[in-house]
């Protein structure tokens, strides 16, 4: 990956756009709480308005009176800065983190574009996947995708890492120091003769 940056502007505003776009179709295509089937009770598009936070958690469930638009405003606002500043120390060579902060990027921005200009509606979802009628994964959106493959990216990346690690081959204790008493070792013009300095 020679130019890191670019991958992270592409993936960002090409993933940012596709996440504004679906949401932008569903609200206007989709009724809210009518399913549309893709594949019987397996795939629908259900929308519905998520005031919460990933997949559907919310802390007003715990704290009723808890600022939720607020913090995350602050909270994806620190992050993006955070992973702005981890991104540039990330080697051009650790293809699996540059595209797991990279699509990370347009997931936590996403959603971040409907809490702000959408307060009071709440973030788009309308994808349902799920074995049943009533048994299913929580609704969600393009930005929750990128998320979760971002954070899939990052794992197989530490993964990996630690996979090179273990393959790395580690110089036997015995065999440094013998290697030190060589270099300490300097032999006499005198045959049968040695001194060390």
């Amino acid at each position: 990956m020679k130019h890191k940056w670019s991958l992270l502007i592409i993936v960002t505003a090409v993933g940012f756009f596709l996440d504004w776009l679906t949401k932008t179709l569903a609200a206007t295509h989709l009724v809210i709480g009518v399913p549309y089937k893709i594949i019987g009770h397996n795939l629908e598009f259900l929308l519905v308005y998520n005031k919460a936070a990933l997949f559907g958690l919310n802390p007003r469930h715990l704290i009723p009176w808890f600022p939720l638009n607020e913090f995350f405003l602050v909270f994806t606002i620190v992050a993006v800065a955070i992973l702005v500043i981890y991104y540039r120390s990330i080697k051009r060579t650790e293809i699996w983190m540059l595209w797991g902060l990279s699509l990370i990027m347009p997931g936590a921005l996403g959603n971040l574009f409907d809490r702000v200009f959408h307060a009071q509606r709440g973030v788009v979802d309308f994808i349902k996947m799920g074995l049943s009628e009533n048994l299913y994964w929580p609704i969600y959106n393009f930005a929750d995708i990128y998320v979760t493959f971002g954070v899939a990216c990052i794992l197989v990346s530490f993964f990996i890492e630690e996979m090179k690690k273990k393959k790395a081959p580690e110089l036997p204790a015995h065999a440094s120091g013998t290697a030190v008493e060589e270099r300490n070792t300097v032999v006499n013009d005198k045959p049968g003769e040695e001194r060390t300095v």
